[in-house]
């Protein structure tokens, strides 16, 4: 796929695995590109340092970290028996990874160490690419996509880059298919069609995971001044609670967290 609109700047890392806080839903994440191509004007990544820092804006330019799988495999010990997650602030599987081929390299590591649990996170058809993988690792893989909406129409605004709602709505039922667990992620939640959203959901996932957007003003929605008035709104209230109605109705909410991507 084209990615005309990025600047790609190669990097070699001192370190790939971060450990985590306690208590941890993970004890280590793992992120094989920083930057990120997808453009979502909502990700939280903006508000760190990293992102902060660099001269061009989010969702312009992506980094990858070219030697990310030679330093995991000198890390072994480390993931043996431990919790990985996989994309927590990238997507491992946006469109240059069909370039690289670092996220497929690094859980090509993973399933030689031994983690008790990965998680991959990512909002792309291209987590299909390395479908083999995946299966290889049982039922101690998890995929966690995000589909904060059921409408392309807000897609084609907050997430410029990214898959079509179709196309990922597609690829999670693939993925089930295949045998592999798959929660949905609305985090944040964006506008859509309750009832039908969980519908779409229901065929599509085994659990799902809502946030609210509590982060305005750390992301390029601070820039969106009708974004803005409306997940502060009384409606955007509402929303939530009759999307949290739909899922429980359906047999799918999970989880509820209040600031996540």
């Amino acid at each position: 796929m084209a990615h005309s609109h990025l600047t790609i700047e190669e990097t070699a890392v001192r370190s790939i695995l971060v450990p985590q806080g306690d208590p941890p839903v993970s004890e280590y994440t793992l992120n094989p590109y920083s930057g990120c191509g997808m453009g979502c004007a909502y990700c939280y990544v903006m508000k760190f340092h990293h992102a902060r820092q660099h001269p061009l804006s989010w969702g312009s330019w992506v980094q990858p970290k070219t030697n990310a799988p030679f330093l995991l495999g000198k890390v072994r010990d480390k993931i043996w028996g431990r919790r990985i997650f996989v994309g927590s602030a990238t997507d491992p599987y946006q469109y240059i990874e069909r370039q690289y081929r670092i996220t497929r390299r690094c859980l090509r590591v993973l399933l030689e160490s031994n983690p008790s649990s990965v998680v991959v996170h990512t909002r792309s058809q291209l987590i299909l690419d390395d479908l083999d993988l995946l299966q290889a690792f049982g039922d101690r893989l998890r995929v966690g996509f995000s589909v904060p909406t059921d409408d392309d129409r807000v897609r084609r605004k907050l997430e410029p880059h990214a898959p079509r709602i179709e196309v990922r709505l597609k690829t999670m039922r693939t993925l089930r298919q295949a045998g592999i667990k798959v929660t949905a992620s609305l985090a944040p939640l964006l506008y859509c069609r309750p009832e039908r959203f969980a519908q779409l959901l229901s065929e599509a996932a085994d659990g799902v995971y809502t946030g609210s957007m509590n982060y305005l003003d750390q992301t390029a929605l601070r820039h969106m001044e009708r974004a803005k008035a409306y997940f502060r709104s009384q409606p955007y209230k509402r929303l939530q609670a009759e999307m949290d109605r739909c899922l429980q109705a359906v047999g799918l909410l999970e989880k509820t967290t209040e600031e996540d991507g």
